[in-house]
């Protein structure tokens, strides 16, 4: 009965207590952050890009560790044994969490090495006796569930006992490698194992809930600024980033900003012609084809569809006779990669009105109507062409940047 209590009072004593809450904190935000930076990144991501995450990644959990051992040392300063235990527990929950949550291999290394590089591991001498072969097993079970995490978040992410397994195996390893270098009592062993499982519990419920909430919150976010049809910002983030733009401007008027409208020639006879479902083939292909010369371009611009047929982009540090390269590539790419349907190919020509930023502007509003007009100016001229600054121009061939 003795054992029983004892284990019974470290799993629902005040320190435990404020154990769990100081742990929960810490993984709210690192989820938080998790979902932040993961979605910076994919596998065509630049191979820097993916550095600079990881290291960042890897910075936010020592940092946790850190103030986590900040937290117990002004709590007690680890006098009371369950307190040590308590802490590495915190510790465990993080350092398994955050190989969940995070793609790092940097985390994979720290994890694998961690049994090696923590005091009092750097005392050899403890491993030269009857504990070596159990450290060694435990080892060997530790390596394969963290590899394990690395390579099948997929799974644990839909099954609740694979994770459970697993946690269960970081658990038990790493509490038997404590115990080689503490020899905590037995029953303080199992109780803190106990608070340890009630952790990671916890964590996997803020895990699932908040992935929710913020998976929600970034579909809203995309429904309230981007095109449902293109997939490109639609016109309510125009209004917003176009004012920022033109505030921008206002405090830094020797920084080019130029504004493109364009739009579709002719578009109506696609509807008419061919159906509405193929007019928004038009429109996708349209969209997909000036997103790629922008990236190519890798240019400071975002394209917004205005309305209709018609789009805008604005582009960041550049001036028009700029644009003229951008807008000529996009022509280009438009004939070399054309719209197929029902085995016909679609003849898709654009028309563009091209205007800076000016001093003498007022508001946006003064940029957007002169851009306006200048797209008129192509029209009128017989489409197909660009305006820039007043000037009706024609294409010129560019050869085509395949990516």
């Amino acid at each position: 009965m003795g054992n029983l209590y004892e284990i019974f009072r470290i799993c629902f004593s005040i320190n435990s207590l404020i154990t769990g809450i100081v742990t929960i904190g810490f993984i709210t935000l690192i989820t938080y952050f998790a979902f932040t930076l993961e979605k910076k990144i994919s596998i065509t991501s630049p191979y820097l890009q993916k550095v600079v995450v990881n290291i960042s990644e890897m910075a936010l959990l020592i940092i946790a560790l850190v103030l986590v051992k900040r937290v117990f040392h002004n709590l007690t300063g680890g006098q009371v044994v369950e307190l040590g235990g308590l802490y590495a527990n915190a510790e465990l929950t993080l350092l398994f969490y955050c190989l969940f949550v995070f793609n790092n291999r940097l985390i994979v290394l720290l994890n694998l090495a961690l049994p090696f590089i923590y005091h009092p591991s750097f005392v050899m001498e403890r491993l030269k006796g009857p504990e070596m072969p159990l450290f060694v097993i435990s080892y060997i079970i530790l390596f394969v569930v963290i590899t394990f995490l690395y390579d099948h978040k997929g799974v644990l992410l839909v099954s609740n006992y694979k994770y459970l397994a697993a946690q269960i195996l970081f658990g038990v390893c790493w509490w038997v490698i404590i115990w080689i270098d503490y020899n905590f009592p037995v029953p303080d062993i199992i109780g803190i194992f106990i608070v340890f499982e009630l952790y990671m519990l916890v964590a996997r419920v803020i895990e699932q809930k908040m992935t929710t909430y913020l998976h929600a919150y970034d579909d809203l976010n995309k429904k309230v600024n981007y095109d449902a049809l293109t997939g490109v910002r639609n016109r309510a983030n125009f209004n917003k980033l176009s004012h920022e733009a033109f505030e921008r401007h206002l405090k830094d008027v020797d920084r080019p900003v130029s504004l493109v409208m364009f739009d579709i020639d002719r578009f109506k006879k696609f509807n008419d012609h061919y159906g509405h479902e193929i007019g928004d083939e038009v429109l996708r292909h349209v969209a997909h084809i000036v997103e790629r010369e922008l990236h190519v371009d890798k240019s400071d611009s975002n394209l917004f569809r205005y309305g209709g047929e018609e789009f805008v982009i604005i582009v960041n540090g550049v001036d028009g006779e700029y644009c003229k390269t951008i807008i000529n590539a996009i022509n280009q790419t438009l004939k070399e990669m054309p719209l197929f349907i029902q085995d016909k190919q679609l003849s898709v020509t654009l028309c563009f009105g091209v205007t800076m930023f000016r001093v003498g502007d007022q508001t946006f509003e003064d940029t957007l109507k002169r851009a306006d007009n200048y797209l008129y100016e192509s029209k009128n001229k017989g489409r197909n062409r660009m305006t820039i600054e007043g000037k009706t121009e024609n294409y010129t061939a560019q050869p085509i940047m395949h990516i």
